[in-house]
């Protein structure tokens, strides 16, 4: 693959023949004349992305806005091998350099690319080389899938220095391994004493959205829940947001309809108490949000929610993970119960000359930035900070 194709916003994008190029589509019409061949490749990536089909990427370029999009397809044979939602910008972490970076809004911590796993080395490595940019940034792709090795494997095909920028791990449910079994004493003992506080505010029942349920209702449920706690005061639930509530008005039914939604909780005497959902992809699932009731907070119904659902989530026909998709501070309940772990990481790759002068440059600012930021904690004036709170 070496054409690069830019196709004008509005354009008409036609499947291209030929052994391979790669296509430049600069806005949301144009991604939309892929559907079918980008169902197609969603289903034989090497890697699942949920937030990068065309049933989630659509609704959230039309809700969050289009603002520096960009959208590198693969061709190959007249077949779509490769995917990449991009965001333009001026510069590269304080550098003057032109960068690409994962397309993401603020209710996605995945910038996996779609990529078709046959060939997938080969049409990487054309991806890489086309990129519109000096510098590359893959935001939150995991470490250990096969997507990695491949990526880096290209990269050395192309000649092209690349550099872990960050990265971090959160809790996994691995559901081979149940992980109540790996619970101490002391967990126990919290759970049957938690479980005993709620029981005395009346029944509590695990519950979970069936295939013939009212979805409006359990999304209603679950919107009411989330903005009855610190989020609603904070104005971040999804209920307080216009571009949120549209987002989540499409892509959860869509979701439920092609049996890719699971919603499992906790009722307290009837009523809402602890709501998850999740949405599946492949062989695995992640988590979408997540709320209790905070009046019951001190008998922490987010984790015992959680060590019920472990139950609903083994018990899901080919499911065999779920990511609990969370940033690196905000791991509500997971921690406690989920056991296993998963890295995910940004990754930079020097694309130009500029762009390979300026990720040699980046270990050597990092060294020099940090007698500034250890003078700016000392000044910092200490106490009269509002107290955060955690929650997804």
């Amino acid at each position: 693959m070496s054409a690069v194709l830019p196709i004008p916003s509005a354009a008409p994008v036609r499947r291209p023949s030929g052994s391979g190029v790669i296509v430049e589509i600069r806005d949301a019409a144009g991604v939309r004349a892929l559907v079918p061949e980008w169902e197609a490749l969603a289903a034989e990536a090497i890697e699942p992305n949920p937030f990068y089909e065309h049933w989630m990427l659509l609704p959230a370029l039309e809700a969050y806005g289009e603002a520096g999009f960009r959208c590198l397809v693969a061709w190959d044979s007249g077949k779509l091998v490769g995917l990449v939602p991009l965001r333009i910008q001026r510069g590269f972490r304080g550098l003057p350099v032109r960068a690409a970076r994962s397309w993401r809004h603020r209710n996605m911590l995945l910038g996996t690319p779609l990529v078709r796993a046959r060939g997938a080395a080969r049409t990487l490595e054309a991806l890489l080389v086309a990129m519109p940019a000096a510098v590359l940034e893959l935001e939150w792709t995991p470490a250990e899938g096969p997507l990695y090795g491949t990526l880096l494997q290209a990269a050395a095909a192309a000649g092209l220095p690349w550099l872990v920028t960050d990265a971090y791990s959160r809790a996994l449910l691995a559901t081979e391994r149940d992980p109540r079994e790996r619970f101490n004493s002391n967990m126990r003992n919290n759970l049957r004493r938690w479980e005993a506080k709620l029981r005395a505010a009346g029944e509590v029942q695990s519950v979970a959205l069936a295939r013939e349920g009212d979805l409006a209702c359990w999304v209603d449920a679950f919107m009411r829940l989330e903005a009855s706690g610190w989020k609603g005061e904070a104005g971040s639930a999804l209920a307080c947001r216009p571009d949120d509530r549209r987002f989540v008005a499409q892509v959860l039914p869509e979701a439920f309809r092609r049996d890719r939604l699971l919603i499992a909780g906790l009722d307290l005497a009837g009523r809402p108490l602890a709501r998850h959902i999740v949405l599946r992809a492949g062989e695995g699932g992640y988590t979408f949000k997540i709320a209790y009731d905070e009046a019951h907070a001190a008998a922490s119904p987010g984790v015992l929610s959680e060590v019920a659902n472990v139950s609903r989530f083994i018990e899901t026909p080919g499911l065999r993970w779920v990511d609990s998709n969370t940033t690196e501070e905000n791991s509500p309940g997971y921690e406690r119960v989920w056991k296993d772990r998963r890295t995910v990481q940004r990754i930079a790759f020097g694309v130009s000359a500029a762009g390979q002068l300026a990720l040699a440059s980046l270990p050597f600012l990092r060294l020099a930035k940090r007698p500034v930021q250890k003078l700016a904690a000392r000044l910092r004036p200490r106490g009269g900070g509002s107290r955060g709170r955690k929650g997804s």
